[in-house]
């Protein structure tokens, strides 16, 4: 038992920052009161948080628009992933300074986001197949669109950007299509939510969670008859001159206000509903004691060692919150919800 308890490591978070091509890491190192990752499912984007002593008024404040690059991970330690895992970079958009004591707050979201997302326009899109209006909106924006093989050659009979941001139309898209509307490294990314590759075609990676990694969990199940439930969406046929309905889904069904343009845009909508309905029927959050930056969301869980009606659901990771101090602690908090079928 001495033996094993002499060759145990304590281990010890890492991390690292640059700043416009610059590394920051040793200076603001021991300086770190917390940092805070949030990567979410959808177009909003990846926000980070860094908060820094600035006791002896030596730190500048970094300018909006100013680049961020964060890699997070391990140093050493027993039981953890030695290494550091590329997050990805984030544009400068509020900085606070406070105190006593003096207290430095830097926040920044994805740096894939450019502001040019923000603005409104209005156009209509007629006869196109999905992944040719995608690559038209990320031409629009010097990146490439990625859009998955089950995706990319639906035919959308119409669909109506009015004065939304580009950012917008792809959240709507989105939620038409139960799918993941994102940009990152260059390239805008649409993926059904529940495929187990990614937009390139890659595997998605697993991971199994046993209860004793988490420091805290919770889990909730609604109804059970909402596994049940479905949504149903009204479309014009112009050939009868009349409006009809499509449904997904059984049991009560959720009524789409919407009347599209076709009976396959109406269908893909109303699955999507049926499809969120389905996943919002459990969640289970889990704080892992020891941080795992290579999880993100998309991810698919098995759990086990919680109760068995837990470990008995496949999950997906819908967020992940990275969280270290400056103590050498590292942590993630998941929210997972039940995963579909691919």
């Amino acid at each position: 038992m001495a033996a094993a308890s002499r060759s145990y490591i304590q281990p010890r978070a890492a991390w690292k920052v640059t700043l416009d091509g610059q590394d920051l890491t040793q200076r603001f190192a021991p300086r770190l009161i917390g940092l805070r990752l949030t990567e979410q499912r959808g177009e909003e984007g990846d926000q980070l948080e860094i908060e820094v002593s600035d006791s002896d008024g030596k730190l500048d404040l970094p300018p909006e628009g100013a680049r961020l690059t964060v890699q997070l991970g391990w140093d050493r330690g027993t039981g953890v992933a030695v290494g550091l895992v590329n997050k990805g970079s984030f544009l400068v958009d509020e900085v606070g300074w406070q105190g006593p004591p003096d207290v430095v707050t830097i926040r920044a979201r994805s740096a894939d986001f450019a502001d040019t997302f923000r603005k409104r326009r209005t156009r209509t899109w007629k006869d196109k197949t999905l992944g040719a209006m995608l690559q038209e909106v990320a031409g629009a924006h010097g990146l490439t669109a990625k859009v998955h093989g089950d995706l990319a050659g639906k035919q959308v009979t119409a669909a109506e950007q009015h004065n939304k941001s580009d950012m917008e139309f792809l959240r709507d898209l989105g939620r038409r299509y139960d799918a993941i509307a994102t940009v990152k490294d260059g390239k805008l990314l649409f993926a059904p939510i529940d495929a187990d590759t990614t937009a390139s075609g890659q595997q998605l990676p697993s991971l199994t969670l046993t209860r004793s990694k988490g420091d805290r969990y919770r889990y909730e199940r609604a109804a059970r008859d909402g596994a049940e439930q479905g949504a149903e969406a009204d479309w014009h046929d112009l050939a009868e001159a009349k409006r009809k309905r499509v449904t997904k889904g059984g049991g009560k069904r959720r009524k789409l206000k919407k009347v599209y343009a076709s009976e396959a845009d109406a269908g893909a909508a109303a699955q999507a509903e049926t499809n969120r309905r389905k996943r919002a029927v459990a969640t289970l959050e889990l704080t892992l004691a020891y941080g795992e930056a290579t999880v993100s969301p998309g991810v698919k869980v098995t759990a086990q060692g919680f109760k068995g009606e837990v470990d008995g659901h496949a999950w997906r990771v819908a967020s992940a919150e990275h969280r270290m101090d400056g103590q050498g602690g590292f942590s993630t908090e998941l929210r997972m919800e039940l995963a579909g079928q691919s």
